[in-house]
């Protein structure tokens, strides 16, 4: 998300409808960007792992965790020696995707809503933004107080204000998520997690409304959490509110429609001209059209061309970070001849990323054939590849996945009974689906709130993965 956009001028929307949670910020009334939470395993999770093998050809090793895929884990991000058969404590510094597991590091780094805690370091960290220099003075003391036994402590800025028995308090809660983790190491017999994170979605609405950003909630359960969390800290929740309308929250609120165009290959550009966008499993290519836009001759045609690229680049951005794209980009503009043209689509790309140039973003720049490379680093599942199995290529996009036509259908289920519980039904569903709600809890718990008793399920298996029929017993 660029960060040209005022926290006032930004709106999150929460739908906590159905068996995951899906969150769209919305800024200068457009959808920016859409996360999608169904639990599993989360960036930041502590586990005790056990090392099956040392590489040094890779300078890393392969740690085996509960209840997943292999992590690995390099040799620089660990202090010490590494032999086979090793109990370590790690981290989750990356989920894993495709067919690769997670990446891991043994430099711990808890995170709290105040503070990140790392056991070691000697390092207190204030925000350059708490610029009082007498509160800054005060802050570093009292941290460095706490701080007995050589921890390292980044204060977050929300937490400027924070009372010195809330500080304590957060930083007491945090040290007790290391101590279980080096207990747990020291008696360890086989792998096992020992502190689950927030995931990515629980940070995003966290820090989002804790900062007072307008917040709207559809889901009752979410709702009220997200109110106990800030009457706990103190904070005033006129900014949260629970959504009441008939239909569902992203349908009143235009984010499906969102979502159903940041899955499409084409985007239109609102000046004349489009972007197609194909991913692969080894990069993504975006390519640049005129369409109807280019016309003229000579120096006008070239004018134009670079003012459909230059347009082009802002939406690719904004496609990039809707779609959470990352990995290698391959951008294919329309010609542009001149250093001046290629410099300032460059420039267009800069400016919009914005924050992400500090780190999450590397510039290639252009190649011998005029192609523009960027690589972006990942973090979590693309958009795409959470609601959709490959199909037949790399480039298509086949059936939904079982989760997304699951959460589809509760979803539209509770769009058909929102504010009128039906009662005693049968629902007959596709047989994949059917056996998921026959099989989940949570399910089954979303189908009882919804009619007000749990309904019959009926496979049919005329039906596709994500319909279903509601009839009345």
């Amino acid at each position: 998300m660029p960060d040209q956009a005022n926290w006032r001028d930004r709106l999150l929307l929460i739908d906590a409808v159905a068996d995951e949670r899906r969150v769209a910020l919305v800024a200068d009334d457009r959808v920016r960007r859409i996360w999608l939470d169904r639990g599993g395993p989360r960036r930041f999770d502590i586990h005790i792992g056990r090392v099956s093998r040392v590489m040094p050809e890779m300078a890393a090793a392969m740690v085996v965790l509960e209840g997943g895929d292999d992590g690995l884990l390099p040799l620089d991000r660990i202090d010490g020696p590494l032999h086979e058969g090793q109990w370590v404590v790690v981290q989750v510094s990356r989920l894993g995707f495709d067919d690769k597991g997670p990446k891991l590091t043994g430099r711990i780094a808890i995170e709290g809503m105040a503070m990140i805690f790392r056991p070691a370091g000697h390092v207190i960290d204030i925000p350059r933004k708490i610029n009082d220099p007498a509160r800054r003075d005060h802050l570093a003391g009292f941290l460095k107080s706490l701080t007995q036994q050589g921890e390292s402590l980044t204060l977050r800025s929300s937490a400027a204000d924070w009372s010195d028995d809330a500080l304590r308090g957060e930083f007491a809660r945090l040290k007790s998520v290391w101590k279980q983790a080096v207990a747990a190491h020291k008696n360890a017999e086989k792998p096992r997690q020992v502190f689950r994170a927030l995931s990515d979605v629980d940070q995003v609405i966290e820090r989002h409304v804790m900062a007072g950003v307008p917040c709207i909630v559809d889901g009752m359960a979410e709702y009220i959490r997200l109110r106990g969390l800030l009457r706990a800290h103190g904070a005033d929740d006129a900014a949260l509110s629970a959504h009441k309308g008939n239909s569902l929250l992203f349908t009143h609120q235009g984010v499906e429609k969102a979502l159903d165009e940041a899955l499409g290959v084409r985007v239109d550009l609102p000046s004349g001209g489009w972007i197609a966008i194909e991913q692969t499993t080894a990069l993504c290519a975006i390519d640049v059209n005129a369409g109807g836009a280019q016309t003229g001759t000579g120096a006008n045609a070239d004018r134009r061309n670079l003012d459909v690229n230059l347009a082009a680049a802002s939406e690719i951005v904004d496609q990039v970070i809707l779609r959470n794209i990352g990995g290698l980009v391959v951008i294919d503009p329309i010609r542009m001849p001149g250093r001046a043209a290629r410099d300032a689509f460059e420039a267009a790309l800069r400016t919009r990323f914005g924050a992400e140039m500090d780190g999450a973003v590397q510039m290639g720049g252009f190649t011998r054939l005029g192609l523009y490379e960027l690589t972006r680093q990942r973090s979590g599942a693309d958009l795409a590849s959470l609601m959709f199995d490959k199909g037949g290529s790399l480039t298509q996009w086949g059936v939904p996945g079982h989760d997304a036509a699951k959460n589809t259908v509760l979803r539209g289920i509770a769009g058909a009974l929102r504010h009128q519980p039906m009662g005693q039904c049968c629902l007959r569903l596709h047989p994949v689906i059917a056996r998921m709600f026959n099989e989940q809890e949570n399910c089954q718990r979303i189908l009882t709130d919804l009619f007000g008793v749990l309904p019959q399920r009926v496979a049919d298996a005329d039906l596709a993965l994500d319909q279903y029929v509601i009839e009345r017993v």
